[in-house]
């Protein structure tokens, strides 16, 4: 497949392209090969995982998940999912945790400081897992990962995801 040079160059630079509105099983040809585009330009930012279709990557045997234009209808039941825009648009990323195996899930760089909406489908301790945020010249900002929220309190503020305040 020739893709062209600025398009790559441009997907690379910012790690992965999220555009609103293109969703694999409507796409046309041309958008199905721009989204084909986008999911191969995450994966050589961040390999070693799967891809499942021209919008989604998955890794760690399917226990995270990457869908680059997603909405709510994409998180999927026991999974949390974060969201890169608010009311559960954009680029998701998604992950299991259960009550037993309730640990701390880094984000990568890419998405560090973009979480704007989440959706916790998980099995972990209500009013024990948390968005945290990993300022070193302030308290972390934190909130509690629980329920369906359209706009997070420190919107594009969060890092990682943790039990309890000081993981």
């Amino acid at each position: 497949m020739s893709q062209h040079p600025l398009l790559v160059k441009a997907l690379k630079t910012a790690g992965v392209a999220v555009a609103a509105g293109i969703v694999a099983s409507s796409a046309v040809p041309a958008q199905a090969a721009a989204g084909s585009a986008r999911v191969e330009a995450y994966m050589a930012a961040f390999p070693n995982g799967t891809k499942v279709s021209n919008n989604e990557i998955s890794y760690e045997g399917g226990a995270v998940s990457v869908v680059l234009s997603a909405t709510a209808k994409n998180c999927k039941a026991g999974y949390y999912c974060v969201y890169t825009d608010s009311n559960f648009r954009g680029a998701m990323a998604s992950w299991q945790a259960s009550a037993s195996k309730c640990k701390k899930y880094e984000f990568t760089k890419w998405w560090r400081d973009k979480i704007s909406s989440f959706w916790a489908r998980g099995k972990c301790p209500a009013d024990n897992y948390f968005l945290k945020n990993k300022k070193k010249w302030q308290p972390d900002q934190f909130q509690p990962f629980e329920g369906k929220k359209a706009y997070v309190r420190y919107n594009d503020a969060y890092d990682y995801a943790a039990r309890g305040y000081t993981d």
